[in-house]
This record gives C-alpha cells, structure tokens and sequence, in this order.
C-alpha cells in the first residue's frame, strides 16, 4: 500500500529543490529565462497599462453614485455605467440582483461584452431567472475593440423568463446557472442605443 504522507514529502522536496534551482538547471520544461525576458519587454506596457486604468477608474467613480468599482472590470464597469447614464438611473449595491434603477423604476441587470470573437453574444453567468428580486430588464451592451459602444439592447425580463431565452448553464453535470445569448436578428428590435460612428 502506497504512503501518501510519504509520497507528499517526496513531492515537497522535489518542488524545494526546483525552487532553489537544483533541479531547475536540469529540467529543459523549465525556460526561466524566457519568462523573465517577456516580462521584462512588457515591463513599461504593463506600467502604463495600471496607470491608465486607475486614471480610468477615478473618472468612472465619479459616475458610480457611491458604489464601489472591484477589481480590473473596465468592461462591466463601462456597461453599468453607460446604462445608468442613458436611463438616468442610479447603480445599486451589488448583494442585489439588478445593476441599477432606471428613473422609470425598471431594475436592470446590465451584461456586457467587449469585441468581435465569437462569444461576444453570450452573457456570463446569471444566477437566477425567476423570484420577485430578479430584475425587470436586461441590459446587453457590445463595446468595440477599443472600448466604445458598438451598440446596447434593452430586454424585459419576463418575456426572456416565457420565451425559454435564458439556457441552463452546466458545468461537470450540474446547473450552476443561467446564460443568455443576443440574437441580431431576432433583438433588432431591442435595441435602444447604436453607435453611429
């Protein structure tokens, strides 16, 4: 019978001794020099790359009524934002399942992909369809490659909920939640901002 305490010291040294370089100089897998040398050329990109997105995110906090922007999520971000503004609304706290309040009082969730690669109409996960908490409307925005708005739909909720839009998204054989996918043909009709540029 095969000791896992003793096969998991054997692992731990084996990985102290690559660390320390023992077993670094031995194994061709390992290309440290490589990773240094990319990192090095990207080194002054990166820098202005973290400069610009807090520069970013200071102007759009100015726009977030309050709520806290996390992370790198210039993308989401942008999607709150540009819907909160063109439906004069204000941004909730995120424990809610809406994005923001319109002046109309519709609450919407607002999904939003960046660029032309084939997911862009598909929205990341939804966790709940139904429930009297759930939003009354959903917000797609498509931003262009260089972050402008190629063009947003507005979509109510419950006819999404009739129409079966919302696909059960599995993983490892289990629902985990929901999905959403643009139709342009379909949604042309939804559609409620283009970008005339």
């Amino acid at each position: 019978m095969i000791d896992l305490r003793q096969q998991n010291r054997a692992g731990d040294e084996q990985m102290k001794r690559f660390i320390e370089g023992e077993d670094r100089k031995q194994n061709p897998m390992a290309n440290p020099n490589a990773v240094g040398k990319l990192e090095a050329e990207c080194h002054a990109l990166f820098s202005k790359l973290a400069s610009l997105q807090v520069e970013i995110r200071e102007k759009l906090s100015r726009h977030a009524d309050g709520k806290n922007l996390k992370g790198s999520e210039i993308v989401g971000w942008l999607g709150e934002i540009y819907g909160k503004l063109y439906f004069n609304g204000k941004l909730v706290d995120d424990r809610e399942e809406h994005d923001f309040v319109s002046k109309d009082g519709f609450r919407v969730s607002v999904k939003t992909r960046k660029g032309w690669n084939s997911g862009w109409k598909q929205t990341s996960a939804i966790p709940k369809i139904k429930g009297k908490d759930c939003p009354t409307h959903l917000l797609f925005v498509h931003l262009t490659d260089d972050y402008s708005i190629d063009r947003m739909w507005l979509l109510k909720w419950c006819l999404l909920v009739k129409e079966g839009r919302f696909k059960k998204h599995m993983v490892r054989g289990s629902q985990r939640s929901f999905k959403f996918s643009i139709d342009e043909e379909k949604d042309k009709a939804h559609v409620v901002y283009v970008n005339d540029r």
